[in-house]
């Protein structure tokens, strides 16, 4: 296994039978540390921008995921399902959850939305591993949740990652 190392801490590319994967260890927003928080979940990170109309009806669709996961007999011990609400607009969220999505707030000693988007790129929507390598993730405008066929194909991912889990011996380094 080769290690490249980003021009950023707390991502590391491992390259792994012509695979990269990428490792998230130190996802820290607001001095909480995501990966160590949520260990041994999947994670679900969706970002969103509360300043514009769009994102309630992004946030409306993750609480559907939430409620459709939940039907299923998957409970939050097995996948946690966060927004993280860009910067800008922190004035236009009040409190920490948007129904049962968990919000975080970004700011500008953190900026967690500028290191997972990795030098422009616009995912919205992230998949991390119980390990805490990224599984799947979603980029504009295929991250749109209203649309169905995005919405079903992370629901596929979710439920196919918990039902294909691996043990995990370590979290990624």
């Amino acid at each position: 296994m080769r290690q490249y190392d980003d021009d950023r801490d707390d991502v590391t590319q491992f390259a792994q039978d012509n695979k990269k994967k990428t490792c998230i260890h130190d996802l820290v927003i607001n001095g909480t540390n995501l990966m160590a928080q949520y260990r041994k979940q999947l994670l679900v990170l969706g970002i969103t921008n509360f300043n514009n109309p769009s994102a309630r009806i992004q946030a409306n669709r993750y609480n559907d995921l939430y409620r459709e996961l939940e039907r299923s007999g998957i409970r939050d011990s097995v996948v946690r399902v966060i927004l993280v609400n860009e910067a800008d607009a922190a004035r236009h969220i009040t409190g920490n959850y948007y129904d049962k999505i968990r919000i975080y707030q970004d700011n500008s000693k953190d900026h967690l939305i500028k290191k997972l988007r990795n030098h422009g790129q616009t995912i919205d929507n992230f998949v991390f591993g119980r390990c805490g390598y990224v599984g799947f993730t979603q980029e504009h405008p295929n991250s749109n949740l209203e649309d169905g066929k995005n919405y079903r194909k992370l629901l596929q991912y979710i439920k196919t990652a918990i039902k294909n889990k691996r043990r995990c011996q370590r979290l990624c380094s």
